[in-house]
C-alpha cells in the first residue's frame, strides 16, 4: 500500500475493519437467531422421581456395599450447560452403600470416559448440588434436555471437563443417596467411597483399572462428601487407602449450625432451609420436633424446598431469616440446635469433633477464602488442627486472604488441579502439615495452568471437540498466565471483600428466566446442528475466511 495515498489507506482499513465487524455481527446473529428458535424439539430424559432405573431394589441388602446392582448407558448424551458434550463413553451406575444408621440402600453414580482415557487415573468429582430434592441429582443434571433448574451442576461440568481433558476417568456420584439427604455427611461420604469402589470393579464395561489411582474432588457443598469421605475411609473403606492418591477440596463445611446461623437472612439463606430438609428426610425423628418449633406459618413454604434446586432456592429464600432476626421462622431461633435430640443430630454430622470418629489417611488439599461469608474460615481451622493434632500424614491448607465463597470456588480450583495432577503423576505430598497463606490461590504453583485448560476446554467443547483428543492437555504455565494471575490476584486484593451476588439468586426463579432459559439452552443446541448441517465453521467466519447468509 506503500503507493496508495495516506487518506486512501487510512479509508480501506478503516472499511476492512467495519466488514470485519460485520461479519461477526452477522454471527452473532446467527447464534441469536438459533437460540431463541424453536425449531428442533427436544425430548427431555425422565426426572429421576420418574425413572425406574433409580428405584432401590427389593433384595439391595443382598449386595455388598460397592457392589454394582445394574448399570445404563444413559438415556441422553451429556452436556456442559447447554451444549452436548463430546465424551467417548458414559454409564450410570446403581450401586450399593449404606445410610446414616448403616441401613441398605443404592444411588446412581455416572461415570464418564474421555477420548484417550488413562484407564489408571480415575477423578471422583463431587458436586455441590445443595438441594433436598431428588430431580436435582447429578446424574440428571448432566443430560441433554434436562431441566434447566439443574444449572448449577451443568456448570460444574465445565469443571469436570479439565479432568477429562488430562485424560482421566471423571465419576459423579449422586452422594446424597435417594433421600436426598443434603448436609448429611455420613451418608455422603459413605456414598462416594461407594462410588469409587464401583468404578474401580467396573473394568468389564468401562475399562478402568481395578487398582486404578483415584483423586477426590468437590467445592462447598461437594466438600461435604470429600471430607466426610476422608475422614471414614480408614473404617468404611480401607481397601482404597492405597488407591486414593488424595482428596482436594475448598469451601470446606465442617459444621451445618456454623453455616446455617452465617448465612441466615442473606441471599444464601435457601441454602439452609433445603440443608434442614435434607437432614430431616435422613433422620425423620426429628420432624415432630421440627414442626412444634417453626412458625405453622411458614410450614409450607419451608417444605417447598424439598421440590427446589440450587438456582430456584436463591429466589424463594433470599433474606429468610430462620434463626435470627426480629421475627425468625424458629420460635426459638438459635436455641433451636440446642435442644438435645437436635444437638444430637448436629454432632454426629459434625466433621473432626473426635479422634475417634477417624482421621484421613490419604493426603489432603483444603482451599479456602479467608473471607468466606457462608463458611467461615474456624470450620475448616478446627478440622485441619485436630486432624493434624490426631496425626494426619499430609495436609497442604492453602488460604486466600483475598476471596469469600463464591470468589474462591472461581479463583482455587486451579490450585486443586495442579496438587491433584502431581500426586497422580507421582510426586510425593506434603509431609506433616502445612498452612500457606496467599493474596489468592491463583498464585498457588501451577494453578494458571487449569484456567488455560478450563477456556480451551471449554470453547472447543462448545464446537463439539471430542473431550480428550481434540482437547489438549495444558499442564504448563505461560509467562502470560503467570502474568494474568499475579494481576488478577492483585485486583481481587483491592477490590475485596466482593458483594454477594444479591440481585443474581433474587431473579433466579423468575419465571421468564426460566422460559428463556429453556429456550437459550434449546436454541443453542440447534446453532451446533445448524453449523454442522450447512458446513459453517465459526472460526473462519470470525477470521473473515468464510462467509455466512442470512435469509
Amino acid at each position: 500500500m506503500t503507493n496508495i495515498p495516506q487518506s486512501r489507506q487510512l479509508y480501506i482499513k478503516k472499511n476492512v475493519s467495519i466488514a470485519f465487524l460485520y461479519q461477526v455481527m452477522r454471527f452473532l446473529l446467527l447464534v441469536l437467531w438459533a437460540a431463541v428458535s424453536l425449531a428442533l424439539s427436544i425430548k427431555p430424559p425422565l426426572a429421576p422421581t420418574q425413572d425406574l432405573f433409580y428405584d432401590v431394589p427389593a433384595n439391595v441388602s443382598g449386595y455388598k456395599n460397592g457392589d454394582i446392582i445394574k448399570w445404563r448407558t444413559p438415556p441422553a448424551q451429556l452436556r456442559s450447560i447447554y451444549f452436548p458434550m463430546n465424551v467417548k463413553n458414559a454409564w450410570q451406575l446403581l450401586v450399593k452403600t449404606e445410610d446414616s444408621f448403616g441401613n441398605p440402600t443404592a444411588f446412581v453414580t455416572t461415570v464418564m470416559e474421555p477420548y484417550n482415557a488413562i484407564p489408571s487415573k480415575v477423578l471422583s468429582y463431587q458436586a455441590f448440588e445443595d438441594s433436598a430434592c431428588l430431580d436435582c441429582s447429578p446424574s440428571y443434571s448432566v443430560l441433554y434436555g434436562a431441566s434447566m433448574n439443574t444449572i448449577g451442576i451443568q456448570y460444574e461440568v465445565a469443571l469436570m471437563e479439565i479432568g477429562l481433558s488430562k485424560n482421566w476417568y471423571v465419576v459423579l456420584p449422586d452422594y446424597e443417596g435417594p433421600k436426598s439427604a443434603f448436609g448429611v455427611g455420613p451418608q455422603s461420604g459413605k456414598a462416594t467411597l461407594d462410588s469409587i469402589r464401583a468404578a474401580l470393579a467396573s473394568h468389564d464395561f468401562t475399562g478402568i483399572d481395578g487398582d486404578a489411582k483415584v483423586g477426590l474432588f468437590g467445592y462447598s457443598g461437594g466438600s461435604i462428601a470429600c471430607g466426610w469421605a476422608s475422614q471414614l475411609q480408614p473404617s468404611y473403606a480401607p481397601e482404597l487407602k492405597k488407591l486414593i492418591a488424595g482428596a482436594a477440596f475448598g469451601g470446606f463445611v465442617t459444621n451445618i449450625t456454623l453455616t446455617a446461623i452465617s448465612i441466615d437472612g442473606t441471599s444464601f439463606s435457601g441454602i439452609a432451609v433445603a440443608a434442614m430438609n435434607g437432614i430431616i428426610q435422613e433422620f425423620s425423628s426429628l420432624k415432630s420436633i421440627f414442626v412444634n418449633q417453626i412458625n405453622l406459618d411458614k410450614l409450607s413454604l419451608f417444605y417447598e424446598a424439598k421440590t427446589l434446586c440450587l438456582k430456584q432456592l436463591g429466589g424463594v429464600y433470599h433474606y429468610v431469616e430462620l434463626f435470627t432476626g426480629a421475627n425468625p421462622w424458629m420460635y426459638q431461633g438459635t436455641r433451636f440446635f440446642g435442644i438435645p435430640q437436635v444437638a444430637a443430630v448436629i454432632m454426629n454430622t459434625t466433621l473432626a469433633v473426635a479422634q475417634s470418629d477417624g482421621v484421613p489417611e490419604v493426603p489432603l488439599f483444603i482451599f479456602q477464602g479467608q473471607q468466606d461469608e457462608v463458611v467461615p474460615l474456624e470450620q475448616p481451622q478446627r478440622a485441619f488442627d485436630n486432624w493434624c493434632s490426631w496425626g494426619a500424614p499430609s495436609i497442604e491448607f492453602a488460604l486466600s486472604s483475598s476471596s469469600g465463597h463464591v470468589l474462591e470456588g472461581a479463583t482455587g480450583f486451579g490450585a486443586a488441579f495442579a496438587w491433584l495432577e502431581k500426586i497422580f503423576d507421582g510426586h510425593i505430598p506434603v509431609e506433616g502439615c502445612t498452612r500457606t497463606i496467599r493474596k489468592s490461590n491463583l498464585l498457588y504453583p501451577g494453578a494458571d495452568a487449569n484456567y488455560r485448560q478450563f477456556l480451551d476446554t471449554l470453547v472447543k467443547g462448545i464446537f463439539g471437540a471430542k473431550i480428550g483428543q481434540d482437547t489438549d492437555n495444558l499442564s504448563e504455565s505461560t509467562m502470560l498466565s503467570k502474568v494474568l494471575a499475579y494481576v488478577l490476584s492483585e485486583w481481587f486484593s483491592l477490590m475485596n471483600p466482593l458483594p454477594q451476588p444479591q440481585v443474581a439468586f433474587a431473579l433466579s426463579n423468575s419465571t421468564a428466566r426460566n422460559e428463556t432459559e429453556s429456550r437459550v439452552f434449546k436454541g443453542l443446541g440447534d446453532v451446533v446442528r445448524l453449523w454442522k448441517s450447512t458446513g459453517v465453521n465459526p472460526w473462519s467466519v470470525l477470521q473473515r475466511n468464510e462467509t455466512i447468509s442470512l435469509r
